[in-house]
């Protein structure tokens, strides 16, 4: 069982690409997703993304984003996930600054980490440095990148995402509105799918499918991916809005 959120599909398509202009995404911090992680049948774990501060980093104003996913004891015994992803995002383009993760999935381990120089369009990452063309996303920051626009029905957002040292443009696809029903609430959606140029950003092959809450916060409640037996689906069971005072608000543009 890999990290859901690195466990997108890898199918390639052609669509019409549409020119977007970003809203302000007002994050608050302490903003809270906490979800349930089934694998087919089985209760595998929980996987949180979480808003935890406002940093300057390398001389961006940004969000910090954070990511945690955990099996249960019943998987510990077999296959045992530690996964844990950081982002920094800068609060006005939505672009990953920094980013960083430390997987840890049965035997398999591995750390890496990347800043992005968007003045010289350079990627520096643990290993090497080499050019980019345009800002880029991440396998966290870009929840967030698709909740910064005001989405409808047959709308398609072109993207990349950068990790483990490649690019990987894709689009993100509106396909239909739908109400789901998860453990924090049943909701009216917005359900998306992502579509990749290439099979080397996701691990399986089938289709993702995300479940954004058609309302002015675009909440990401449900997620499903097909998977080399069954699916992987992570299902809301909360939501913490974080620091919604208006005199003490810092996460806002």
């Amino acid at each position: 069982m890999k990290s859901f959120i690195l466990s997108l599909l890898s199918l390639a398509v052609a669509v019409a690409v549409i020119p977007w202009d970003l809203h302000a995404l007002d994050l608050q911090i302490g903003e809270k997703f906490t979800y349930q992680l089934k694998y087919g049948l089985i209760k595998a774990g929980i996987s949180t993304m979480e808003v935890q501060d406002i940093e300057t980093v390398r001389g961006h104003t940004t969000y910090r984003l954070h990511s945690r996913t955990r099996s249960n004891n019943f998987v510990d015994t077999f296959y045992r996930v530690r996964d844990s992803i950081t982002s920094w995002i800068d609060t006005s383009s939505i672009a990953t600054v920094q980013f960083e993760k430390s997987l840890n999935e049965g035997k398999y381990q591995k750390d890496y980490h990347v800043w992005f120089d968007y003045d010289n369009m350079r990627a520096i990452s643990s290993d090497t440095t080499f050019s980019i063309e345009s800002q880029m996303q991440d396998v966290l920051s870009l929840f967030y990148y698709i909740r910064s626009f005001d989405i409808s029905v047959g709308d398609t957002i072109r993207m990349s995402n950068f990790d483990n040292d490649k690019i990987s443009p894709f689009w993100i696809s509106v396909v239909k509105e739908e109400q789901v029903k998860v453990p924090a609430g049943t909701y009216t959606c917005l359900v998306v799918e992502p579509f990749v140029e290439s099979d080397f950003l996701f691990k399986y092959e089938g289709n993702l499918k995300i479940w954004f809450t058609k309302d002015e916060r675009s909440l990401p409640v449900l997620m499903k991916s097909k998977a080399l037996f069954g699916s992987m689906i992570l299902r809301m069971t909360s939501y913490d809005p974080g620091n919604t005072d208006d005199t003490a608000r810092t996460g806002g543009l």
